[in-house]
């Protein structure tokens, strides 16, 4: 019997491990792209420079971790007029502001309501808008995360109610009212935010064999549906603003970039109750940073030029 050939059956089972490692590699990263969500999370940052002078800007969810020091960055950053809208009050978020602003000149900041689960609110938030004079950016950084179905007013489940349907309508009815600033050479930029939360979501996005597709969604269990309700309602709206991308380029007479930006993964009032789940706790080991950061990239996305339009800004890059 011939003795077996080391070298021969090494450089098999390097081949096979090799092919294992490369077909893991794709399955992840459709799954869960652990090398991006480090990259992200190790990233240096450097503040935003580009002057907000002049401009006109309306940021949703300002009341949170990511909308408020957004909102301070661009106030530092010279806007005109700083718009913070929440179903919350944000008078204590603009008092902040106002005090700790290094601007020269303060900014006039007005203090919005918009209740996200209500579609009346959101025509009655765009309505107030259509009075501005200009509109030079939109943030639409208002979101929840919940672990537990609950359903809205208007009969969706919320997360799907919030993060897409509103949110969709909300930019909808915000579309004609973008116009610069007479100082602001750069078309308006319409804003959304999205987030690596789609990737491990989308197995769970597959379409039923009948009937409303939103519908199937909306109407889904607690458990692993519920979990990763966040991201199939990011799925859905980054869907959206592909599409809204494209047709806003091909509309006659209207300039807008609209883009979006995924702040990262960060410990804030939204995902704090989530601290003592197993699976949350773990990814977020992994993808955690500081929230500065997160507002960083919404501010640079907020005042990008036309080439970030119908993309992804991954931080500061535009990202496939």
């Amino acid at each position: 019997m011939a003795p077996p050939n080391w070298q021969l059956i090494g450089a098999v089972i390097a081949i096979v491990v090799s092919i294992i490692a490369l077909a893991l590699r794709h399955l992840l990263a459709e799954i869960f792209p652990w090398w991006m969500i480090r990259k992200q999370k190790n990233a240096k940052l450097a503040a935003p420079t580009k002057s907000f002078k002049g401009k006109t800007i309306l940021i949703t969810g300002a009341n949170g971790a990511f909308g408020s020091r957004a909102a301070k960055m661009i106030a530092d950053l010279g806007v005109e007029r700083l718009i913070l809208a929440d179903v919350r009050d944000c008078t204590g978020v603009k008092q902040r502001i106002e005090v700790e602003t290094t601007a020269t000149n303060k900014p006039d900041i007005q203090v919005w309501h918009v209740d996200m689960m209500s579609y009346q609110s959101c025509r009655e938030f765009a309505k107030r808008a259509r009075a501005l004079k200009s509109l030079d950016g939109v943030l639409l950084v208002a979101g929840i995360l919940s672990f537990k179905r609950q359903e809205s007013p208007e009969g969706w489940e919320t997360s799907i109610q919030v993060n897409y349907l509103s949110t969709a309508l909300l930019a909808l009815l915000l579309l004609p009212s973008l116009k610069s600033s007479p100082s602001n050479p750069e078309a308006p930029v319409l804003t959304f935010v999205t987030t690596f939360g789609l990737y491990p979501a989308s197995p769970f996005m597959g379409a039923p064999k009948s009937g409303s597709y939103l519908k199937h969604l909306s109407n889904n269990k607690d458990g692993m549906m519920q979990a990763n309700q966040y991201g199939r309602s990011k799925g859905l709206l980054l869907y959206f603003t592909r599409e809204l991308a494209s047709r806003v380029s091909k509309a006659q007479g209207l300039q807008v970039t609209v883009n979006s930006a995924d702040p990262g993964a960060a410990w804030t009032p939204l995902t704090d109750p989530n601290r003592n789940m197993f699976i949350p706790r773990l990814i977020m080991a992994i993808s955690a940073r500081d929230v500065e950061s997160g507002a960083k990239v919404l501010v640079n996305a907020a005042c990008s030029t036309d080439q970030s339009h119908g993309g992804i800004l991954l931080d500061y890059d535009l990202w496939p």
